[in-house]
């Protein structure tokens, strides 16, 4: 039998010192190169989260002003001209100054400009240096019954359908000839019976705005001061909306030639009749809450025709809608 042969064993070697080192930079630009995509997909999606923010806070700050701009005028089925307080009204804590005067539904919207210390219309005394306040005043378009027109049975005078007066808001009661606003609490509220005050009138939930930017810490707020109760009384209140609303300018459609359509733009300071300022359009300059670190804002913003130019680090946005203010253009065009 032949004796098998074995083949030599080979010999084992390590890496040398060369090979050791081209893998290991390899391995070092592979790591950088993912790090540094890394750090610029975060960069980019701190960014685009931030804006998306900004446009989002504009997207809910115009919905809630379009809505009450739309509104503004609107006080039920009486005109105007017909209304009228109810002497046990009483006053309003804190009230705002004419033409922002909670229970002065005669001036239902306008657009003051607030002074270089920030103040306005009295009851404003934060807001952004000369920046635009808007005052709305309306009701809410959810009327209130003593249940007589769904129900023959419920027709005892007392409002009750889809629910009773509220002790703590104000409101107008009225019928197609007239109308009177008054508080829940009043000492002798108006009367919907066959020959009271309002015959068969409904009550309307009475609301007055002030729009504003505050500048409140180190973030402006688009705010408002709103009528509500304090707890005790009938008072003005402030509510904050949306933080990062930095200015706000609004542009005005106004009829000037009496045919019921706008003729000019203009801004608040330059109005010659609100009666006859058919739209408008607010414009608002948002800012993220945070600033950006390394990056610098140069850019120039156009709000309503007038340039700011801002700077800092914080990523901003112009945003405006223009809304049709429709109960001003009903009443121009059926010469009320």
């Amino acid at each position: 039998m032949r004796q098998q042969k074995h083949a030599p064993a080979r010999r084992s070697r390590g890496l040398t010192l060369l090979e050791l080192l081209v893998a290991l930079s390899i391995g070092i630009f592979l790591v950088g190169g993912v790090i540094s995509l890394f750090l610029a997909s975060k960069r980019s999606y701190t960014e685009t989260d931030r804006f998306s923010r900004v446009a989002e806070s504009g997207r809910f700050a115009l919905v809630t002003l379009g809505r009450d701009l739309r509104q503004a005028g609107f006080f039920g089925a009486a005109g105007l001209a017909n209304l009228s307080t109810d002497p046990d009204t009483g006053a309003v804590v804190g009230d705002c100054t004419a033409p922002a005067d909670a229970y002065g539904f005669g001036t239902y919207f306008q657009v003051v400009r607030a002074s270089a210390a920030g103040v306005a219309v009295g009851c404003v005394t934060d807001a952004v240096p000369n920046s635009d306040v808007i005052i709305i005043k309306a009701v809410r378009a959810v009327p209130l019954t003593d249940g007589a027109r769904d129900n023959r049975a419920d027709d005892d005078g007392i409002i009750d359908r889809p629910e009773a007066i509220n002790n703590q808001r104000a409101y107008i009661l009225a019928n197609t000839d007239r109308g009177v606003l008054f508080r829940g609490n009043d000492g002798t509220p108006p009367t919907i019976t066959a020959g009271g005050d309002v015959p068969q009138g409904e009550a309307w939930q009475y609301q007055a705005f002030v729009y504003y930017v505050r500048a409140t810490g180190n973030v402006p707020t688009l705010s408002r001061k709103t009528l509500g109760w304090n707890g005790a009384n009938m008072a003005i209140l402030t509510e904050d909306l949306v933080q990062g609303v930095e200015q706000m300018r609004v542009l005005l459609g106004e009829d000037r030639t009496n045919d019921g359509n706008v003729d000019v733009l203009v801004d608040a300071t330059a109005v010659v009749d609100w009666t006859r300022v058919l739209s408008a359009q607010p414009n608002l300059l948002l800012r993220s809450v945070e600033p950006e670190p390394g990056y610098v804002d140069d850019r120039t913003y156009v709000l309503a025709g007038t340039n700011f130019t801002p700077g800092g680090s914080f990523r901003r946005l112009v945003i405006s809608e223009t809304v049709s203010m429709r109960n001003s253009v009903f009443l121009v065009r059926s010469g009320f």
